[in-house]
């Protein structure tokens, strides 16, 4: 997969704000419910992502997919409002409640940075991209555990993850913008 450090600054970078919340979910649910709650939730949103993009692919020119490349920016500039509260959420299990969390925080914003990414992709590297987030959110949500252990990174998740997240945002913008040949054909207009 040529674009693992893509995809990898990808999944950070839209889950980068997440990391936090799952150290609340993980002080009030168990582990496992946690993260089977947040592969679901995570696997629910790459499905509509790719099929998004998918069907983008099919009906416009690769160079203007490059555009979307705007959301991702725009979404970086603009930022995120901090309104999910995981201790609001009530629910009978911590499988539903991380779910449901991890839609409602990032569901939206998530799918509007990951369609013009896998609009560029094929159907292999798509699914080898989901099993690299499978693998991914397995892997962030055992360091998250870890990193809950020690309140020093606490804070800095809660200091710095806001704007580390909206830089990533703007970089994966732009890095669309380029990929798609979008930046080539504008340049071309000069």
């Amino acid at each position: 997969m040529n674009d693992l450090p893509l995809v990898t600054m990808l999944f950070i970078g839209v889950n980068l704000d997440f990391f936090v919340i799952l150290l609340f979910l993980l002080q009030k649910y168990s582990f496992r419910d946690t993260l089977i709650g947040y592969e679901v939730g995570m696997m629910l949103v790459f499905t509509i992502s790719a099929m998004a993009g998918q069907v983008i692919q099919s009906f416009i020119p690769g160079w203007s997919i490059g555009l979307l490349g705007i959301i991702p920016i725009y979404i970086g500039i603009k930022g995120e409002s901090d309104d999910d509260d995981p201790q609001r959420t009530k629910s009978a299990t911590g499988i539903i409640s991380a779910l449901l969390i991890y839609l409602v925080s990032c569901g939206a914003d998530n799918i509007a940075v990951y369609v013009p990414i896998l609009a560029t992709m094929n159907l292999a590297t798509i699914l080898m991209t989901m099993i690299y987030f499978i693998i991914l959110t397995a892997i962030s949500l055992t360091l998250t555990y870890f990193f809950g252990q020690i309140p020093m990174i606490k804070n800095i998740f809660e200091r710095w993850g806001a704007p580390l997240s909206r830089i990533i945002y703007i970089l994966i913008g732009i890095f669309v913008m380029i990929d798609t040949g979008l930046v080539h054909r504008f340049l071309r207009l000069f």
